[in-house]
């Protein structure tokens, strides 16, 4: 067998952009029977262009948008396409979706190819992430755009674009509230001062830009109810079947299913009408704060090492754990936005100037199986929906490696990977 051949083959820029693209439409092929999701986020702009409420169901598709406003301009060049339309026999629809997916595969592309990674590890990157992107891009979901913008933010800030990465956190975190891990960069930016005052001068712009099309009153309306409903919604998402799929909800779905019975437990988690028992201790009593807490105190430890600020593979290793950490303690996370914290996985992985360990290596297959592939048919489908998703296992790998790395970043030292400006031109990738 000649290894250097296929080494060559999964290394060229045709083959990974053929790989990235077949994504995209087997994930249009994926919507055999609804686009509900695609819906919801097309209604964003028609309901508010009839000033209409963006976060209340108004017959137009199953369930509610928990986007910010600004969304509905962002969404409105997918929306006019087929318009209003709800049927899956429209073909207008179908144009929409597929260009709303190429359109979210395509982003991230670009982002991982304009990354301040080498060569090298965009090919790795780009192999390791491709089949949880087709996980979001199956849901429609707009993780693949949040998953970009964290990692433009970081890409900005490395090359002192103070403008860009303010631009990408502010809307980012006006659109879903992930965006704002991107601020966690500050600490690299050139300029504090400069990199300040743009997160200013964009929060006004894009807060205010919408109004313009919808109006001043309803848009600033509509951000109060946002806030309402996404706080209504973390409340909703605690034992919620297909959310939390994080080390909160993990904890708190297993201590519940314990303490309650599984039968107790499996009764709530099939029926989205049955409440919960009040009485519980795992849903009267338990916070999620006393995870939140001290998570935030270990992730913050490597920060303390300011004397490897100045090396890229340290900095590399703070954008894996922002990607991580911004599912595993999330009661919003699904298993659609784990593209976000699968690039962080693939950047711990490939980004240290160490070689990566046995050990490492079984924690990268042992995550990618059962982060990446348990929502598929690999897995048997009782083994998926009462123990893997019930239980949020998904978010089990990406917990163990976010551990490892806090624990890498505390005590590696991360020099001997410094090197020259590390951007490769586009024709290597």
């Amino acid at each position: 067998m000649n290894y250097e051949l296929i080494k060559s083959f999964c290394r060229n820029t045709w083959t990974l952009f053929s790989l990235w693209m077949l994504m995209v439409i087997i994930s249009v092929g994926l919507h055999m029977h609804n686009f509900n999701n695609f819906l919801i986020y097309k209604f964003t702009f028609w309901h508010a262009v009839e000033g209409r409420s963006l976060f209340e169901n108004h017959g137009d598709h199953f369930d509610v948008n928990h986007y910010g406003p600004l969304f509905s301009l962002i969404i409105a060049p997918f929306s006019l396409i087929s318009g209003t339309a709800t049927s899956m026999g429209d073909v207008t629809l179908w144009i929409d979706v597929f260009l709303w997916h190429l359109a979210l595969g395509l982003f991230l592309w670009w982002a991982i190819r304009q990354s301040t990674l080498t060569a090298e590890m965009k090919v790795v990157v780009i192999w390791l992430t491709a089949h949880e992107m087709l996980n979001a891009l199956g849901m429609s979901q707009f993780n693949v755009a949040t998953a970009a913008m964290i990692l433009l933010t970081f890409s900005a800030i490395h090359r002192g674009k103070d403008m860009w990465a303010a631009f990408w956190i502010v809307l980012g975190t006006l659109v879903k509230a992930y965006g704002i891990v991107g601020l966690a960069f500050f600490f690299f930016a050139k300029s504090k001062l400069k990199f300040v005052m743009w997160l200013v001068v964009w929060t006004v712009v894009l807060i205010a830009l919408p109004m313009p099309f919808f109006g001043v009153d309803y848009v600033a309306g509509q951000y109060v109810e946002w806030i309402r409903c996404l706080s209504e919604k973390g409340q909703e998402n605690l034992l919620s079947d297909f959310q939390n799929i994080s080390l909160l909800g993990m904890v708190r779905k297993i201590g519940y299913a314990i303490s309650a019975g599984l039968p107790a437990y499996y009764e709530v988690f099939e029926s989205a009408g049955k409440n919960p028992d009040v009485t519980n201790w795992w849903w009267s009593t338990w916070n999620d704060l006393w995870l939140i807490i001290p998570a935030l105190i270990y992730s913050a430890l490597p920060w303390l090492r300011t004397k490897q600020y100045r090396h890229h593979a340290f900095q590399l290793m703070c954008l894996a754990l922002m990607l991580m950490f911004v599912n595993i303690f999330s009661t919003g996370a699904e298993n659609s936005s784990y593209i976000i914290s699968m690039l962080g996985v693939a950047i711990w992985f490939i980004a240290v100037p160490w070689k990566r360990s046995p050990l490492d290596i079984g924690l990268l297959v042992f995550c990618f199986v059962l982060t990446s592939l348990s929502s598929t048919d690999l897995f048997p489908g009782d083994l998926r929906t009462y123990w893997i998703r019930a239980f949020s296992l998904k978010a089990l790998p990406v917990v163990i490696i976010w551990l490892k790395l806090v624990w890498e970043m505390c005590t590696r030292d991360y020099a001997s990977h410094d090197a020259a400006e590390p951007v490769v031109e586009h024709s290597e990738i």
